[in-house]
């Protein structure tokens, strides 16, 4: 009993290398060191469908002389035994022909500019073609063809939490294209609706990770970083469709708005921000007026006492200063 175990256990490293040795698979490891199996891509080069027209055009007309000749030498003929001969050519003749005409037409196929076939036969994984041009195939094998034009994602406006816990809303736009049709095709069930899902979560991602505006000067924000946001969005993006042989070429932020929750409260918030900034650079610009004014007529020669200066500056002040919440601050 314990043999049959020390035997099982002593087993058990052979069969992981046997499943990882499949030729179909390979590992990969990204930077957190975790380890997934993908399947890899094998580019195949066809025949040229032409050439296989022809072929298949002379080895007919063969057939079909084989099968004309044959049948006027058995109506003549006096031997049965050359009869029977005859009539097993061109029974050949015919049978090589139907399976000529059947296999060429199944295995025909046309691709595109940037375009790719996968082929696949009896559920194992074959190949994929990229050459474009007419080909001719594998008659028996199921193909799926897949695009490798470059794709656009227009994002729906998500809300997410930012930083500081306020919702915000994200809009994002990637653009992908493929770059593995293996992985493509047979590590996920949709890649289209995998993009989405992905770029839905790394888009999550960055927004809770920033706060909407800077709070510290210099701190990187949404609103404010948005080069540095693209770029780790990009990168954040590209870890996640990696096991789907997908190439995120582009991705940005498009859009960025509080959420309709706080969006009135925030856009108070700025108002009064914006308020005080006007406020303060009007009382220091009449402050540096009412400054050089003094200092004027000091060169001038003119003295002012000073509740002649206090009454000077109190006027001045209130007439660069038009708006009222600004004269009765100053004249308080």
């Amino acid at each position: 009993m314990n043999s049959d175990i020390k035997m099982s256990i002593n087993n058990a490293p052979l069969l992981n290398n046997d499943i990882n040795t499949n030729s179909n698979h390979i590992e990969n490891e990204d930077e957190n060191n975790h380890i997934y199996v993908g399947t890899k891509e094998k580019v195949l080069h066809l025949q040229k469908g032409s050439k296989i027209c022809w072929r298949n055009l002379i080895i007919f007309l063969v057939c079909a002389a084989l099968l004309g000749g044959s049948i006027p030498l058995a109506v003549n003929a006096k031997n049965s035994a050359f009869l029977f001969v005859l009539v097993g050519i061109s029974g050949f003749g015919v049978l090589a022909s139907f399976i000529n005409i059947i296999c060429g037409c199944c295995g025909f196929v046309t691709i595109s500019p940037n375009e790719a076939v996968v082929y696949e036969y009896f559920g194992r994984y074959i190949g994929t073609v990229k050459d474009n041009g007419f080909f001719y195939g594998f008659p028996m094998a199921s193909q799926r063809k897949v695009s490798l034009r470059s794709n656009q994602y227009n994002g729906e406006r998500l809300k997410v939490n930012e930083r500081d816990g306020n919702p915000v809303e994200l809009g994002i736009i990637v653009v992908w294209r493929i770059g593995d049709t293996a992985k493509a095709v047979f590590d996920v069930i949709n890649y289209e609706g995998f993009i989405r899902t992905q770029s839905e979560a790394a888009i999550r991602y960055i927004g809770c990770k920033y706060p909407y505006e800077p709070i510290v000067p210099g701190e990187i924000s949404l609103r404010g970083g948005h080069e540095i946001i693209n770029k780790e969005l990009r990168q954040e993006l590209e870890k996640r469709v990696k096991i789907s042989g997908i190439i995120i070429e582009d991705a940005r932020v498009t859009e960025i708005s509080y959420g309709a929750e706080v969006a009135k409260m925030m856009l108070q918030k700025q108002a009064s921000n914006a308020t005080v900034y006007a406020k303060d650079a009007i009382v220091k610009g009449a402050t540096s007026a009412v400054l050089k004014s003094l200092e004027e007529f000091q060169k001038n020669g003119v003295e002012f006492s000073n509740e002649e200066k206090a009454k000077f500056v109190t006027g001045i002040m209130n007439t660069l200063c038009m708006s009222s919440d600004v004269s009765k601050i100053m004249s308080s």
